[in-house]
């Protein structure tokens, strides 16, 4: 809900400004490259959690490799489009989750006492306690950078799917809120 609640903002926020100034937000100079890249992530992504769900052993074996390749074709999508200033935030949000989690084999540690009782985290609760997550480990004394880690708690409706999040994370939502204003207030390109 974070990353929906900063996108909202940011549109409105664009939207405004674009106003002041007499124009209309245009959202036609959106270009990005390689963006096929990110449909591989999400489709790594997706398959992960599938595996995850269905408690296959071999998803969490394997969990700092496909976290990792989900990282690197995330990191050269933002490459490629380094022009869009927001990227640049959510390029280092992005790296410091990675780190992380690679120090951690591949896998994101979390302060499971933020996570409270709702009925609706106690699978994933479970899944971390069992160390069957593939994405997610406790929070303990051996973890790596716990800086870093998933121990901010967010309030109320802000927390709904994301209850628990990193300074990445919060770097992250900077980034998207930058990149959503850079969409709206960036002037459009008359061709001649």
């Amino acid at each position: 809900m974070l990353y929906i609640v900063v996108m909202f903002f940011a549109l409105l926020i664009g939207i405004f400004i674009t106003h002041i100034n007499g124009r209309k937000p245009s959202f036609s100079n959106i270009k990005f490259e390689k963006s096929w890249l990110l449909l591989i992530a999400v489709a790594l992504q997706i398959l992960s959690s599938i595996a995850e769900v269905r408690e296959y052993k071999f998803a969490t074996s394997i969990a700092w490799m496909v976290n990792g390749t989900i990282f690197c074709l995330a990191f050269l999508v933002i490459w490629f489009n380094r022009e869009y200033f927001g990227l640049w935030f959510i390029g280092l949000g992005a790296f410091l989750n990675a780190l992380v989690m690679l120090l951690n084999g591949g896998r994101m540690p979390v302060d499971m006492s933020l996570l409270g009782n709702e009925a609706y985290m106690a699978k994933a609760l479970d899944l971390m306690q069992r160390g069957a997550d593939s994405k997610h480990v406790a929070l303990d004394e051996a973890t790596r950078i716990p800086i870093l880690a998933d121990i901010i708690s967010l309030p109320g409706f802000l927390g709904l799917g994301m209850p628990v999040i990193s300074i990445g994370d919060i770097i992250v939502a900077v980034g998207v809120f930058l990149l959503c204003l850079q969409f709206v207030i960036k002037p459009r390109k008359i061709d001649v």
